[in-house]
């Protein structure tokens, strides 16, 4: 799976594809019981077969397909873990860039605030000063 397809993929997509996962597993480990019940019963295996040599080539098959089957199995989750872990690092990845823009825009803004109370504070103790002089300049005349 490609790599973009991956960060298109929702959360619930990536949980859905691991559910999936699971029940392939399920899957894959019903047949391994079925066939590790069909070696424990090696009378029936030694029916089948009409020799020793027929019998341990049977039993040989069902281990290779039972191997075949859990290879696959492995491969294909070890594959899904890549590409999920790969996802998941590029949206932490993200998620810090959003983070640093976010606080960068808090601390303009607040900067942006500071300034413009300050502004405000010199204009008060000015037109304070200014009420100051008038009020002196009204009491002593």
């Amino acid at each position: 799976m490609l790599r973009q397809e991956l960060k298109k993929m929702s959360r619930s997509e990536l949980l859905e594809m691991l559910i999936d996962q699971t029940n392939e597993n399920e899957a894959l480990r019903k047949q391994l019981r079925e066939a590790q019940s069909q070696l424990v019963n090696r009378n029936l295996v030694c029916e089948n077969a009409g020799s020793i040599a027929e019998a341990a080539l049977q039993l040989n098959g069902v281990f290779e397909a039972a191997q075949e089957a859990c290879d696959q199995y492995t491969a294909n989750i070890r594959a899904r873990y890549s590409e999920i872990e790969e996802r998941c690092r590029l949206l932490e990845e993200e998620t810090e860039e959003k983070c640093q823009k976010m606080i960068e825009e808090a601390e303009r803004k607040a900067d942006e605030h500071v300034k413009a109370a300050n502004e405000k504070i010199e204009q008060l103790m000015n037109q304070s000063a200014m009420l100051k002089g008038i009020l002196a300049d009204f009491n002593n005349g």
